[in-house]
Formats: structure tokens, C-alpha cells, sequence
């Protein structure tokens, strides 16, 4: 076990404010005012008695709309809602999310195009309302480089990107419903126009589908409509791929539209919202504006092992992480509470996916014999992880002393074992 001391002096923490944001009118069945049912109400009060810590993490799912969306996600069954909303609010407050600007469609934008520079290959951006007041998210897969940005982008930094774009998204619509008292969502238009079968990178496809599922746990019955335009003759191909990945209710809402995509794009988005490329009437120096569109990331992105100095350590830690199972690196932190305490940790795996995440154990626990237990803190979420071109390397704040552990979980991994080369330090300052 890996222990640091250092005596130091706790710091306050304190929630931001936002805006208001406002969003057009409609007579959508979506947003007629909310009238919640005496019912509904019992399990609302039920759900928010239950996550009362959780809840107190991030408040602005307080609220009885955001936690009915969570109810009308899992057929209002209070026992599945409690471990995923609870597992939904840890991440959000690891990530710090809730302490973000994210009070406008352009904070939230500023926000994911600063993640990292091959991230921002990741094609697709937010751009406007459509005339129910959902916010709109264009992904432009068919331009994206899979290759590419598996060779040059840390996957975490994937998952985060999309991640805080969508609860960006939750915070506006929270607003929104909150001066309305009508309920609101996503709308989304996948574009495939440019893909190919040669583009097409089924490692980079299982990565995206994984996040796919990922997003649907963390943001459920967010999704209104979702439309699929220019879509190839190979389309079935790439719905065998990924359907499985949705849920019945999300393959319900999707349209594929045909020759005649932009006249029922206009039905719904007002033309001055869509840019040109998408048969809008929004003025633009660029026919598709400032939406992210993806395109080959350059090779003078991609990782390079040389230039990376913890990848050259000698003294490099390898972790057997078995089949079927997990293991963890327990790390105790001993002394007072340090505002400026970081954990780094820098990771890779040459064969296959790993979930990795953080965790604290409760206070006043020194010693565990598994990698995840009841009572621990979320320090950093558990997402599956591609490391085989690009290692995952990150420093994330841990004020509290205590004990962290980084756990490696191959629960998915059904035969063979995976070998991990790691290092991990503590910065004090």
C-alpha cells in the first residue's frame, strides 16, 4: 500500500449560481404544465428521502420534474432508480459539473471544445431549440476519424466531453422547466453524409457504443426525437452494431429520413436555427457554422510513447487484472485536509478495455479487501477504457485524507486476463 502524511488545513467549498435560460413557447405534449400525480408525487418524495446525501451533492436535481424524469426512465421503479441516480449524482460531483457555467448553449460548447485538443475531432455541437424548446445536438458521425482519435485522444477525455455536454444540456433544460413548469429534452439529428465501409473503425464503434450506454444510464428520458439523415445502403450493418446498445424506449424515438430529410427537419427546427449545410437559413461564414465537423485528426496529434516521460519510467507497477473479476491499488493518504492534494495516476492496458475508476473509503477505514464497497466515494467515475494506443493519464483534486483506490474491473473480460503497467503519485502542492 502507497501512504503520504502531511498536516494540512480543510478548505470551504460553495455551489455557483446560474442563470436563466429561456427557450421558445409550444403546445407540445412534452411541455404542457406539469401536472404530477398524487402517485407520482408519493414515489418523488420516496426517491428524494433516499438520496437525501446524494442529493445534497449536486441540488439541482432537487427538483420534482428531474426526479419524475428519473421515475418515467425506469417504469417508476424506486429500488432501480436509487443506485443509478445515486451512481449519476457521485459522477456528476466527481467531475465538478455542477460548479460549471454552463448557463447558455455556448458555455456549455467553450467548455467541451477545451478539453483537449484531439478531442475536439469529435465531431457534433448544440445548436439552437427546436419549436417544442428541446435543445438540439448535431453529431456529424459519418466525418469522424475513429482511427484517428483512438490514436490521439485519451478515451476518458471522450467520455467526459459528451458527459458534460449532456449535463450541460440537463442544467439549461432545468432551468427552462423551472420558469415553465413544463417538461423539455433533446432532440438529435445524426448525420452520416461522408461515411464509407473502409471509414468505418470497429474498435472506435465499440468505444462509442459504450458511451452510448453509458449516457443512457446517466441521462434517461432526455431523449425526444432523434433523426438519422443520409444514412448509406449499409445502414443496417451499423444499426446491428449499435442497436443493442439502446434502450427500447430510445430505438422508439428514432426516425430515418429519406430523400426529402431537410423539409422534415424544417417542420420541427426553425430554418433560422439549422445552419445551410442542413437546409437552414442561420448566416455563417461556413455553411455548417461553428459545428464541430470532425475530419482526419493529424498525425502530429497522435501519441508518441517517446515524448510521454512517465511511459520511459523504469520503475512502471504491472497489474494482473483476472478474467471475470477486478483488483484495485489501495493508496492511504494520512494528515489534515490539503485544498491542493492531487492524485496522478497515468495507466495502460496493450490488450483490450478496462473499467477504471477512483474511490475513497469511508473515513476511518485504512485497509479493504475489495475494490468497490458500499459506503465509498466516487472520486473519479468508472467508465471502460481503450488504453492500447493512447494510456490514461490525469491528476484530479483529493483534498481528504484517506484511503483512495484505483480499481481495474474485468468483470466484462468473460477468458483472458489483462496485464496493466501503471504509476501513481501524490502531489502535496
Amino acid at each position: 500500500m502507497l501512504s503520504f502524511r502531511r498536516s494540512l488545513r480543510r478548505s470551504a467549498r460553495t455551489a455557483p449560481t446560474s442563470d436563466s435560460t429561456s427557450v421558445p413557447n409550444s403546445n407540445s405534449e412534452f411541455q404542457m404544465a406539469a401536472n404530477i400525480s398524487a402517485n407520482d408525487k408519493l414515489l418523488i418524495d420516496e426517491l428524494r428521502s433516499a438520496l437525501k446525501d446524494d442529493l445534497e451533492l449536486v441540488p439541482g436535481y432537487d427538483d420534482d420534474l428531474s426526479l419524475l424524469r428519473w421515475l418515467v426512465g425506469w417504469d417508476r421503479r424506486v429500488d432501480v432508480v436509487v443506485p443509478k441516480l445515486s451512481q449519476a449524482l457521485q459522477t456528476v460531483n466527481a467531475l465538478g459539473l455542477q460548479n460549471e457555467d454552463f448557463t447558455s448553449l455556448e458555455a456549455v460548447k467553450n467548455y467541451c471544445d477545451n478539453i483537449s485538443k484531439p478531442a475536439c475531432y469529435m465531431p457534433g455541437s448544440l445548436i439552437g431549440h427546436d419549436k417544442d424548446g428541446n435543445v438540439i445536438s448535431l453529431q456529424c458521425l459519418g466525418v469522424i476519424d475513429g482511427t484517428g482519435l483512438l490514436r490521439s485522444t485519451m478515451i476518458s477525455d471522450l467520455y467526459l466531453m459528451r458527459i458534460a455536454e449532456s449535463e450541460g444540456v440537463m442544467q439549461l433544460i432545468r432551468d427552462s422547466e423551472q420558469q415553465t413548469g413544463r417538461q423539455y429534452g433533446t432532440c438529435v439529428i445524426i448525420d452520416l453524409d461522408g461515411i464509407s465501409m473502409d471509414s468505418i473503425d470497429w474498435a472506435a464503434i465499440k468505444v462509442i457504443t459504450g458511451m452510448l450506454s453509458k449516457l443512457q444510464e446517466l441521462f434517461p428520458d432526455v431523449l425526444r426525437k432523434l433523426y438519422v439523415i443520409r444514412a448509406p445502403s449499409f445502414i443496417q450493418l451499423l444499426w446491428a452494431a449499435i442497436s443493442p446498445c439502446l434502450a427500447k424506449q430510445t430505438q422508439q424515438k428514432i426516425e430515418f429520413l429519406g430523400g426529402d430529410w431537410k423539409e422534415k427537419l424544417r417542420a420541427n427546427i426553425d430554418p433560422s436555427t439549422l445552419y445551410e449545410h442542413w437546409g437552414g437559413t442561420r448566416p455563417s461564414d461556413t455553411p455548417s457554422g461553428d459545428v464541430r465537423m470532425g475530419g482526419k485528426v493529424p498525425k502530429d496529434l497522435y501519441y508518441d510513447p517517446a515524448l510521454d516521460a512517465t511511459a520511459q519510467r523504469k520503475d512502471l507497477i504491472k497489474l494482473n487484472v483476472p478474467a471475470r473479476g477486478s483488483t484495485f491499488v489501495p493508496i492511504l493518504v494520512e494528515g489534515g485536509v490539503n485544498p491542493r492534494r492531487k492524485l496522478r495516476w497515468w495507466w495502460k492496458c496493450d490488450s483490450g478495455d478496462l473499467d477504471f475508476a477512483v474511490r475513497r473509503a469511508p473515513c476511518g477505514v485504512e485497509t479493504a479487501s475489495k475494490a468497490e464497497e458500499e459506503g465509498d466515494a466516487v472520486c473519479w467515475p468508472k467508465w471502460r477504457l481503450l488504453t492500447e494506443f493512447v494510456p490514461d493519464s490525469r491528476a484530479i483534486k483529493i483534498p481528504a485524507p484517506g484511503l483512495y483506490k484505483l480499481t481495474f474491473d474485468n468483470s466484462h473480460g468473460k477468458l483472458w486476463s489483462k496485464t496493466v503497467k501503471y504509476y501513481v503519485t501524490i502531489e502535496e502542492d
